[in-house]
């Protein structure tokens, strides 16, 4: 009986976090790809940050890590600055929420829309003072106002939609594994 419950459970596990890879592969596709998913004036939706954010919500720091890894480097892959910033703010991105909703905070939408407005915001606000204000482009300081805030706010705007999605399949993955096993 207890190889029987590790199967069910081990490919629920499994085709859950294949699930949320494969959301992150078409969320990377739909952000980074221009005319795929609607832009308003020029300002386009982060979709990655909220995605990552509600995941590690769920599955915890050290899973939510990975997660994030995989969505940096996707990020990264289609970004012109170069480096690993991206990877390395969802890594840091996820295990901070993944630490705080096990340690100190409710895991619901409220929280949800705290600690993704807060990491988009420092995710906006750092990659503008590395690539726009550090390297010189003195010009673009505006891109703060113009870009950068509306970007945030078009972001935070998704975030229901990841998270219920999130939610709902942890919820389906989990409660039909406990189900065939009764």
């Amino acid at each position: 009986m207890d190889k029987k419950i590790f199967n069910i459970e081990n490919k629920k596990l499994r085709l859950r976090r294949l699930l949320f890879g494969a959301g992150l592969v078409l969320l990377s596709v739909l952000q980074n790809t221009d005319g795929l998913f609607p832009e308003i004036f020029g300002v386009r939706a982060m979709l990655l940050i909220p995605a990552v954010v509600c995941i590690a919500m769920f599955e915890r720091e050290t899973v939510g890590m990975f997660f994030g890894f995989f969505a940096g480097i996707l990020w990264d892959m289609s970004s012109s600055s170069g480096g690993n910033f991206n990877a390395l703010f969802l890594v840091f991105t996820c295990f901070v929420c993944g630490s705080l909703i096990t340690y100190l905070m409710r895991n619901n939408l409220v929280t949800a829309l705290l600690l993704s407005s807060v990491f988009t915001a420092l995710h906006h606000l750092v990659y503008w003072l590395w690539a726009i204000i550090i390297k010189g482009n003195a010009d673009r300081a505006l891109s703060l106002f113009s870009f950068y805030i509306p970007s945030v706010i078009y972001t935070v705007i998704f975030l229901p939609i990841f998270y219920f999605a999130v939610r709902a399949g942890m919820k389906y993955l989990n409660d039909s594994a406990t189900q065939q096993i009764n």
